[in-house]
């Protein structure tokens, strides 16, 4: 496939999870098709994808299924537990505090 950008025949569709909004209102899309450029690095949706992702936020309350989703932020603390050369036994300790 050729990149939208570059030009070069390097550029293959994959799929992607994509959030939109934030907070109460936030909406998790998944499996929503990308074009990803191995040449230039860039990744880019078609005009066909973003109109099909409008058409569902507009229509997002008879579209989705509702979940909770537990959030981390990356590079945020490191859980005791995962941390390497801890013993488990101070670790468990940490938790109780």
């Amino acid at each position: 496939m050729t990149c939208d950008l570059c030009g070069r025949d390097e550029a293959r569709s994959r799929r992607m999870t994509r959030t939109y909004g934030q907070g109460r209102g936030e909406l998790l899309i998944r499996s929503v098709p990308v074009v990803a450029c191995a040449s230039c690095g860039e990744t880019y949706m078609t005009a066909a994808t973003l109109h099909e992702i409008e058409r569902i936020k507009l229509h997002r309350r008879s579209l989705a299924e509702r979940r909770p989703v537990d959030v981390v932020e990356f590079g945020g603390r490191t859980p005791l537990k995962a941390r390497p050369n801890l013993p488990l036994q101070r670790a468990a300790q940490g938790r109780r505090r």
